[in-house]
């Protein structure tokens, strides 16, 4: 049987188009970036839970501007000592100058009635305390706050300040330092960054540890420069002594150093806008919500909440729900 040429390539043709189809309908290949997709939501719960044994080391300028700020900070420190007496915890508050110079000095705890620091077996632990702060206004007139800590703390641990800063595995520890001067602390016996290593290895919980500054911090003003960076590595609170709100800074920072948090850190880096801060109380009833800017501010940098007055009770739980910036898939749901 003959065929022709132009037979056999029809042929071909028709064969072709039964057979494939270049042109399948679009849902054989699905949606191009489904909207239905929504961003996981990540939440941390976090419990207010104190440590029952701390340390509390006071760094006090005892050059000549300073003594209103040590009557002060005497005069006032009830509201600090309201979070220990009576609370159950096993906590040690002690003194240094911020003198290198004078060697009865030179990080040598303040020694008081013989006692060098007060505790939950003090008399009378505001009253004794109040005669530590007081440490006088004729020291140094280069305040050397860092250097008088690390002496203090890790020098003289074995030797004149022997008993005082407890080798803990777990507990906290608390530093608070008060002049009007910027640090002039040298690197010898230790730098600044060797210092914030230091007090961030000080506890194994990292976050038991803080180093708060009661400093000059008016715009323009350098004084406290030094002191606030180490608070900003290592955690805790700034506050201006040109102020005098000393009923409020002791109140905070007794807080602090009783272990009730501010600052919550959270598990993942979240999209800013997505986070939804709650505190359930201890009665596991009431539940308060909290806005960001007035009521709890977001560290980038430290990756954390903290907020601005409150303070949660023990045992009230810390909600922070978030999408995760890592898992995020719909970004314009973020921005609405």
């Amino acid at each position: 049987m003959r065929f022709s040429l132009g037979f056999l390539a029809a042929t071909v043709l028709v064969g072709c188009a039964q057979d494939y189809d270049i042109n399948p309908p679009a849902s054989a290949f699905g949606v191009a970036n489904p909207v239905t997709l929504d961003n996981p939501e990540v939440r941390d719960d976090i419990v207010q839970v104190t440590p029952p044994i701390v340390d509390v080391l006071w760094i006090i300028d005892n050059s000549g501007s300073m003594q209103d700020n040590q009557t002060a900070l005497a005069t006032n420190f009830p509201s600090f000592m309201g979070y220990f007496l009576d609370s159950g915890l096993d906590y040690h508050i002690g003194v240094v100058s911020t003198d290198m110079d004078d060697p009865q000095m030179s990080g040598k705890l303040r020694e008081v009635a013989g006692k060098r620091w007060i505790d939950n077996n003090s008399v009378d632990a505001p009253g004794t305390f109040s005669a530590m702060a007081q440490i006088g206004a004729n020291g140094s007139p280069d305040e050397k706050g860092r250097e008088a800590a690390y002496t203090g703390l890790e020098l003289l641990k074995d030797g004149y300040n022997a008993g005082y800063l407890r080798d803990l595995d777990v507990g906290g520890f608390h530093a608070v330092v008060i002049s009007d001067e910027n640090d002039a602390s040298t690197n010898n016996p230790v730098s600044k960054a060797e210092f914030i290593d230091y007090l961030k290895t000080l506890r194994i919980d990292p976050t038991l540890v803080s180093f708060s500054s009661i400093v000059q911090t008016g715009i323009g003003v350098n004084q406290g420069r030094d002191y606030i960076e180490i608070t900003t590595a290592v955690g805790g609170e700034v506050h201006d002594i040109a102020l005098g709100e000393w009923v409020n800074v002791l109140d905070h920072l007794g807080s602090l150093a009783a272990g009730l948090k501010r600052e919550y850190f959270l598990s993942q880096l979240p999209v800013e806008a997505s986070l939804d801060v709650t505190v359930t109380l201890s009665n596991n009833v009431t539940t308060l919500t909290f806005q960001q800017g007035s009521q709890y501010l977001y560290s980038p940098d430290r990756n954390s909440i903290t907020f601005v007055e409150y303070v949660p009770d023990p045992l009230s739980t810390v909600h922070i729900k978030y999408t995760a910036l890592s898992q995020m898939v719909d970004v314009e749901d973020i921005a609405n």
